[in-house]
């Protein structure tokens, strides 16, 4: 589907700009198809959490608003004055692009009522349908990256980096993640990873530095399990030179993970 300047290719999973691809990770580009295929619709948050992940995970909130977030960042939109998605208080989102080769004036009114409704249903039923199917899920706690560097400016960095692998993490179904509560916002990096793990009913946890390397910013990721406190996994990311340091992060965790959690 075109719009604008931007085609959606979802059978590639691509999005472009004037032919040229647009870097935009998973879950925001499944939102955007999931907008994309009913204009002018509001589709409403739990709508989307069953697009996204089946079902409702502890922080599904948190994890549309950041996809939300990163889909306007790649599509150079805002939520004050926005060209393509609408934020509709306390309900959901719309998209507002025309359509390529529809009418401006249709493109608040292009929907197919009995279609979305099929639609919606047949999603939910293949949604449910997986996540009773999977296996059990784990409940990982992200605590908050700590910078350790000694540079304010890095505090935004050590902020999205943890944004960045919450989404990362929730987009895989056999996953539950929390990583908004205000236990995991901590000024120290070790914490007592068994309080986590019992307020939180965490079964591992995940705990994140920012620090100065020999070459530059590195990042450091711990993979813990909660119950005997041992170290699973754990691993340095260099990202110095790196121009998207938080594709970096979330893919060396995404894969340590996943060995772990098989």
């Amino acid at each position: 589907m075109k719009f604008g300047e931007f085609e959606v290719d979802a059978a590639a999973g691509e999005l472009r700009r004037n032919g040229e691809r647009v870097r935009l990770q998973d879950l925001p580009f499944r939102m955007l198809v999931a907008l994309v295929r009913r204009p002018g619709d509001v589709v409403t948050r739990d709508e989307l959490r069953v697009e996204l992940w089946g079902a409702t995970y502890v922080d599904a909130e948190a994890g549309l608003n950041t996809a939300a977030a990163k889909l306007r960042e790649a599509l150079g939109d805002t939520a004050d004055a926005p060209r393509f998605i609408e934020t509709i208080p306390k309900r959901g989102y719309r998209f507002i692009g025309t359509p390529a080769g529809a009418p401006a004036a249709q493109a608040m009114t292009w929907r197919w009522p009995l279609v979305n409704a099929v639609a919606g249903a047949l999603v939910l039923a293949i949604g449910l349908s997986v996540y009773f199917a999977w296996p059990p899920r784990v409940t990982i706690a992200v605590v908050r990256f700590h910078n350790e560097t000694g540079r304010a400016d890095l505090d935004r960095l050590a902020g999205s980096l943890t944004d960045a692998v919450v989404v990362s993490l929730a987009g895989h179904r056999r996953y539950g993640v929390i990583g908004n509560s205000p236990l995991l916002v901590t000024d120290r990096i070790f914490q007592d990873v068994q309080k986590i793990g019992a307020a939180l009913k965490a079964e591992y946890v995940l705990l994140g530095q920012l620090q100065n390397g020999d070459a530059g910013l590195v990042a450091r990721a711990h993979f813990i399990r909660v119950r005997d406190q041992t170290h699973l996994w754990a691993d340095k990311i260099d990202l110095a030179g790196v121009s998207d340091p938080e594709r970096a992060v979330t893919t060396a965790v995404g894969d340590g993970v996943a060995k772990i959690l098989r």
